[in-house]
């Protein structure tokens, strides 16, 4: 394929012109500048394509790339454009978010491709595109090289549903059809059931243990002291910061339940109506969460099948039968004055967010508020893009001056809730 470049149509527009000029005032000298011209143009045109037909002969190693991420990440491919002359070249991907790396790129030196996703799916491409310029910028050869690409991107909410699912797992959630309680070193008896690895000895039930001729452990209530408010704002931009939110509500919630802090669970609805669930425990609190996510966000359930060894998928299935049946639960009303960790896009408007605030600091608690790194990656259009970034800068700055701590969601770092 040849292009013209704004210096082809310029050389174009001044052979014309000239030519044109000498049609009504013949002079020698504006004819051999018309001549010049369309030379000049003549040469570029050939030039580029003779540089179309050598561009064909390139290949590129390897021919075909595979790569499965989650959105929000970045990964890059190594790869080479080779041919049997050196050349200075431009390369552009097919995909959008792909970033051909150098540019301009020497033919026969390494090629790096940067993919960096926002929003989950399936990406395919065929080919990738070399572009030469011909002399005087006047007019581009342009190829497109067999390469294909197959892109799998995972939501954000995929690995944290992941591993919530593995701790639920670790924590014994499925030796009953419902959780058990939690372990801890409170002195009120729970009940008993049968022993599990890592379970500590001292707890044994020698009686049970001798009546139903199998091991087994004593279980108490654990001592909770004061619980921590989990609160989810369901109110997003768009799906990538609904996957966004939904997995730092899932992170968090399972970094609760791995420290076992007990804590209760707040969903802020569309109307901005409060829905405070209390737990008996912090195992039954990340079912609820699992299941709330699991509601919030749509995307193929089975890329939860690939991703877990194949030895914990029947204890998987367990968990997510589980999951589906009704979570014990109890709604308390008003949410109670504790430590507060609130995920939310700062969308509409947010009176049940200061509301929270005036409550926190006349007990003196904190607040932190956990928001999507880039709220405008959901805006339909360039200027809204822009007007959602001020929008969101003016906020943060707000909430800051009122000493509320602001976190932004980064998937690269192990969630610490309440540090």
């Amino acid at each position: 394929m040849i292009g013209l470049k704004p210096a082809g149509k310029t050389l174009i527009s001044s052979a014309a012109a000239l030519t044109l000029l000498h049609a009504l005032l013949p002079d020698t000298l504006i004819l051999s500048a018309a001549a010049a011209a369309t030379s000049l143009t003549l040469y570029s045109l050939i030039t580029a394509l003779r540089k179309a037909g050598q561009l064909k002969k390139l290949t590129v190693n390897p021919e075909h790339i595979e790569l499965r991420m989650v959105a929000g990440t970045r990964h890059t491919i190594e790869a080479r454009i080779e041919w049997d002359k050196p050349a200075v070249v431009s390369v552009e991907h097919p995909i959008r978010f792909c970033r051909p790396r150098p540019q301009p790129y020497r033919l026969n030196e390494r090629l790096t491709l940067e993919f960096s996703p926002n929003l989950a799916g399936v990406y395919r491409s065929e080919w990738i595109a070399v572009e030469a310029e011909a002399p005087l910028k006047a007019f581009m050869s342009r190829v497109h090289l067999p390469f294909k690409t197959s892109l799998t991107v995972l939501p954000r909410v995929a690995q944290a549903v992941v591993r919530a699912l593995e701790l639920l797992a670790a924590l014994g959630a499925t030796a009953y059809e419902v959780p058990v309680q939690t372990i801890g070193r409170g002195t009120e008896y729970a009940e008993t059931r049968e022993y599990m690895p890592g379970d500590e000895l001292r707890r044994v039930d020698w009686k049970a243990t001798a009546r139903l001729q199998k091991l087994m452990v004593k279980q108490f209530h654990q001592d909770s002291g004061d619980a921590v408010n989990l609160v989810y704002d369901l109110k997003t931009a768009g799906p990538v910061t609904r996957d966004e939110a939904a997995a730092e509500f899932l992170t968090l919630a399972t970094a609760l339940t791995a420290q076992a802090t007990p804590y209760t669970i707040t969903l802020v609805d569309e109307q901005n109506r409060l829905q405070t669930m209390k737990f008996r425990d912090t195992r039954t609190a990340l079912l609820k969460a699992v299941k709330t996510v699991l509601e919030t966000v749509e995307f193929d359930h089975g890329i939860l099948y690939e991703l877990v060894e194949p030895q914990n998928m029947r204890e998987m299935l367990t968990l997510l039968r589980i999951i589906n049946q009704t979570v014990d639960e109890k709604t308390q009303k008003p949410l109670e004055a504790a430590d507060t960790i609130a995920v939310a896009c700062l969308l509409g408007d947010l009176t049940w967010l200061m509301n929270i605030y005036d409550m926190l600091k006349a007990s003196d608690r904190k607040l932190i508020l956990h928001i999507p790194s880039k709220i405008w990656l959901d805006s339909n259009t360039l200027e809204q893009a822009y007007t959602d970034y001020e929008k969101q800068i003016r906020l943060t700055a707000k909430l800051k001056k009122l000493r509320i701590e602001i976190k932004y969601t980064d998937f690269t770092k192990p969630v610490s809730p309440l540090s």
